[in-house]
């Protein structure tokens, strides 16, 4: 779980760098002499690519926590008894550390 978190505020932090550099290439595009448009149109594509590369990896990674959420579904349904157990001792133990305090 914390590794999606991780990758998601990686992912959220790319895609704000991604719009303040669209922003600072929309802003500056009449200033520029030619040698700076070429490298403003070399921008504009490698943010576009990123943008699509981000979108793919945003698909799979979604997909995987959606398949792990199955596994976790199907490990419940084929050991309920278990699962409830599990759930009694960890919620025992965290009564347990909460009511120390």
């Amino acid at each position: 779980m914390n590794e999606v978190v991780t990758r998601q505020k990686l992912l959220n932090d790319v895609r704000e760098v991604m719009h303040d550099a669209e922003i600072l290439v929309k802003e500056s595009a009449g200033n520029l002499g030619e040698r700076a448009r070429d490298v403003q149109e070399r921008l504009t594509a490698r943010i576009s690519s990123l943008r699509e590369y981000l979108g793919e990896r945003e698909d799979r990674l979604a997909d995987r926590a959606v398949g792990g959420v199955q596994d976790v579904d199907r490990i419940v349904r084929d050991h309920p008894y278990q699962a409830v157990g599990v759930g009694v001792v960890f919620g025992v133990l965290l009564g347990a550390l909460l009511s120390r305090r």
